[in-house]
């Protein structure tokens, strides 16, 4: 299990194209080369390592699960016999404990109890002494089962449930309308695709979305609000969810207060129905700020940011020297679209 292998990911279907788009953001941040796919509906598919899988799955907004694979297939019957010669006894000790779980996508139609309990059998007769543990296993085995396809795999890494339910834009001490969720401002931050002790900026702070996540992914991550109190909201979001962390300061994205050095922008521009900027003058104020991204940013720095589908966020950008790496629409409610835009600085 050393070196580099193929792993399965279990995807959130939260948005079509966000958590693939993540998991290629992770991946290639931190291996130089990996071969990433998206096979089918909720899976994704990557050459890399195990401890590469490891941190993309503890990283990420929308990566659910991650498994080493074992066996691909697009028929039931031949997944078993596959299963059945595959080198179960390399996975597993003497006495260990293991669990089977089965998830299906789109409409699967197969039977989860009679598939694990058939996969369950295999593994015991693999030649080690082993035996299930539903409670508390030492190895998880999971099958993801689409229309088109299954994935066999054993488990590398799982997400922590409901990770992100404490730092909800509802149970904040301070948040805004439309305020982005945690999720959100996480996979946002992965697509900047910053290294390790990297610096980022958010403009337009808000209720601190994007500097909490930032810091907690262990960047050094600098805030700017224009609202005094926003920036008392934000201040109080910060010592919540994230203690001793990132600075807020209370000034114009316009007139911005620092000089170069940073990695990445990763924000949130003000609008929405709540908000006193129309869409004219919001695009008056993006202009006036991607103006000044040449003494900000790197060279090959990223700008990752969210707009309403209203503005042609890609013109704007390419005409103050960004090139567009990629963009995701998500429905935020019936009257708010955002369009989440990446960018690199030539």
């Amino acid at each position: 299990m050393k070196g580099r292998a193929y792993y399965f990911f279990q995807l959130s279907g939260e948005h079509p194209e966000l958590p693939f788009g993540e998991l290629r953001a992770i991946l290639s941040t931190f291996d130089r080369s990996p071969k990433v796919t998206f096979d089918c509906e909720n899976v994704g598919l990557a050459e890399t390592t195990r401890d590469c899988v490891a941190l993309t799955v503890e990283r990420s907004a929308y990566i659910k699960e991650a498994a080493l694979l074992i066996v691909k297939s697009a028929d039931m019957h031949e997944m078993f016999e596959h299963v059945k010669s595959a080198p179960l006894h390399e996975l597993l000790n003497d006495g260990e404990t293991f669990e089977v779980r089965c998830t299906r996508y789109g409409g699967a139609k197969h039977d989860v109890m009679k598939t694990e309990i058939e996969l369950g059998k295999i593994i015991l007769n693999c030649g080690k002494s082993v035996s299930v543990n539903l409670e508390n296993p030492d190895k998880r085995f999971i099958l993801l089962a689409t229309p088109h396809k299954l994935f066999f795999g054993l488990s590398i890494a799982k997400k922590r449930k409901k990770e992100f339910y404490d730092r909800r834009a509802g149970r904040r001490p301070f948040t805004l309308p439309s305020a982005l969720q945690p999720k959100v401002a996480r996979c946002m931050v992965n697509l900047a695709r910053v290294r390790p002790d990297g610096r980022i900026l958010d403009p337009f702070v808000g209720s601190a979305s994007i500097l909490s996540e930032a810091w907690l992914l262990g960047y050094e991550a600098v805030g700017l609000e224009i609202k005094y109190w926003i920036c008392k909201g934000a201040r109080l979001n910060i010592e919540r969810y994230a203690p001793n962390g990132p600075d807020v300061v209370n000034g114009d994205a316009t007139i911005i207060p620092f000089r170069g050095g940073f990695d990445s922008i990763v924000t949130d521009p003000p609008y929405g129905r709540s908000t006193t900027i129309t869409a004219g003058s919001l695009t008056n104020l993006l202009e006036e700020f991607l103006s000044k991204l040449a003494e900000i940013l790197v060279k090959g720095g990223s700008v990752c940011m969210a707009s309403p589908s209203n503005i042609d966020i890609i013109s704007l950008g390419r005409a103050y020297g960004l090139d567009v790496l990629e963009t995701y629409t998500i429905r935020v409610h019936r009257t708010l679209t955002r369009r989440i835009t990446v960018f690199r600085m030539g």
